[in-house]
């Protein structure tokens, strides 16, 4: 079954193509590059080059103005996924607990890489984590593997299409 709203975008970017509507498209938005496609879409591993000009400068000044934030959103990610470990615990009866020790330093390996290619940090997803439950996938880590990869190669191969979508 198709979900509505993914239905929903392909029905109103095909009718939008058809009548060659004028309305502005993700390309639009982020720009021609960013939809290119291929392996150009992946990002570069590496700092920003301007990443040490703010603490060299005022080392202290930057930390206090970072600090506050950085410590909100890594609490609120943290509690957000061992919300979602405990969920699915519960729904999972398989006889083990998850380890919440493991998922948060693996959610802080995760999210420092993230920020190390450019990307932003994230936390456990409670739709996609029941869905793969539910459907029988949630016991094992090839679920979310399989899922990360599949996302990959749908961003890398269909970039240009995802940049046409209204």
């Amino acid at each position: 079954a198709i979900p509505p709203t993914l239905g929903g975008v392909v029905f109103a970017a095909a009718i939008a193509k058809i009548f060659k509507w004028p309305v502005t498209t993700l390309a639009d938005i982020a720009g021609a590059e960013t939809f290119k496609g291929g392996l150009s879409v992946l990002p570069k591993l590496g700092l920003p080059s301007t990443f040490l000009t703010p603490l060299l400068a005022s080392p202290l000044d930057t930390l206090k103005i970072i600090l506050p934030y950085a410590i909100t959103m890594a609490a609120v990610g943290s509690i957000e996924s061992l919300l979602t470990l405990q969920l699915l615990d519960g729904i999972i009866d398989d006889g083990k607990r998850g380890s919440t020790k493991k998922e948060v330093i693996g959610q802080g390996i995760g999210n420092f890489a993230a920020g190390m290619t450019g990307g932003i940090g994230g936390c456990a997803l409670i739709g996609q984590s029941l869905i793969s439950a539910q459907s029988g996938g949630g016991v094992s880590r090839l679920s979310g593997i399989s899922m990360a990869i599949f996302l990959a190669l749908g961003i890398v191969s269909f970039a240009p299409l995802l940049g046409e979508t209204p």
